[in-house]
């Protein structure tokens, strides 16, 4: 093994190492960045699996607009199932114990934008008022017209989502992991998809060097730690894959790359696709990609965000939705009214 290949194993034990600490160690439910008595704060799910939501200094930092991030569930809370529809009932209440009257202002990155389009659906029912929702890098094969026909045809055959067992729900959410797969890699062409066949193949070959090498007890407390970790992740993958967004009329704000975490154009990514279910939409293409908006161009993403939350209404999304320019973040350059859904 190389200097630089102990460096990076010895970087990503220490990331995970954080991300145990901070959210499988139970941190501070809610983080409050800027806050003041002016402003409408957001209400923001950072669902970051990795890093227990440390992106979330910086951005609000550079946003400089008042934001309460919420940490997402831990998978180890008794009766937790991989059900979006139900994270959103659990995290609603604590919204209202944390601010009780609206109105409100809902975002959230990856998973985190899920949950907070299914928060804000579920606080309108109780009644509340929700100014607009924010969705940072949301995943986005749910809006898609084949998605959803098979979500409906497999969902028809199960009892609805609260009177679904852990087991069902999760193998339901299996289930739709694989039609998730099949349309992310619809969307790659014959080279994106050799680049990624040769990705994984790199990766296994790597792990097994690790064996070879015989570093046991390293190896071990990496595999517990990403093991963890793992586990984490697909119960939020089961989540996202299981849940089918119903049609809002509320405003609805999308800002993405398209790209995912490997710098791989992906459909998965693709936030202008949420035009689909909403009837008041935006969407900003971001620069680079899942990973890199929140840190390398997280200037521009702030920008973009502190320009949304100063309550100029979204309008049309972008005319081509796989366009790979950046959007301008003025909003005088757009023409505001409604976008007919497809």
């Amino acid at each position: 093994m190389t200097q630089a290949d102990d460096d990076t194993r010895n970087r990503r034990l220490e990331k995970l190492r954080f991300w145990r600490r901070a959210c499988a160690d139970q941190s501070a439910k809610w983080k409050c960045y800027n806050s003041n008595d002016v402003d409408n704060p957001l209400i923001f799910f950072h669902g970051d699996t990795d890093m227990g939501g440390l992106y979330m200094r910086r951005l609000a930092a550079e946003c400089g607009y008042p934001i309460a991030a919420l940490a997402p569930r831990s998978i180890d809370e008794p009766d937790l199932r991989p059900s979006i529809e139900m994270l959103g009932k659990d995290m609603v209440e604590d919204i209202l114990a944390f601010r009780p009257n609206g109105p409100y202002r809902i975002g959230g990155y990856c998973n985190g934008a899920v949950v907070a389009y299914e928060c804000a659906r579920l606080l309108q029912e109780k009644g509340h008022e929700v100014e607009i929702i924010v969705m940072i890098e949301p995943a986005s094969l749910n809006t898609r017209p084949a998605f959803r026909a098979v979500q409906r045809m497999i969902a028809a055959m199960l009892p609805p989502p609260e009177g679904r067992s852990k087991k069902t729900q999760q193998r339901f959410g299996d289930v739709m992991h694989v039609v998730w797969n099949i349309g992310r890699l619809l969307h790659l062409s014959p080279g994106e998809l050799l680049g990624l066949a040769r990705y994984l193949g790199r990766r296994r070959l790597m792990w097994r060097s690790h064996l070879v090498e015989g570093e046991q007890q390293a190896l071990e407390q990496e595999r517990q730690v990403r093991e963890t970790d793992a586990a984490f992740k697909t119960f939020h993958w089961r989540s996202v894959s299981t849940y089918l967004p119903a049609p809002t009329q509320t405003p609805l704000v999308t800002l993405s790359t398209g790209m995912d975490g490997g710098g791989r154009r992906c459909g998965m990514y693709d936030g202008a696709q949420w035009v689909r279910v909403a009837t008041n939409f935006r969407h900003i293409r971001l620069r680079g990609h899942h990973a890199t908006c929140l840190s390398t161009h997280v200037g521009e993403l702030a920008s973009d965000l502190k320009s949304v939350l100063h309550s100029l209404p979204p309008g049309k999304a972008e005319a081509s939705p796989t366009k790979p320019a950046r959007q301008q973040s003025d909003f005088s350059l757009l023409t505001f009214g409604k976008t007919p859904r497809t």
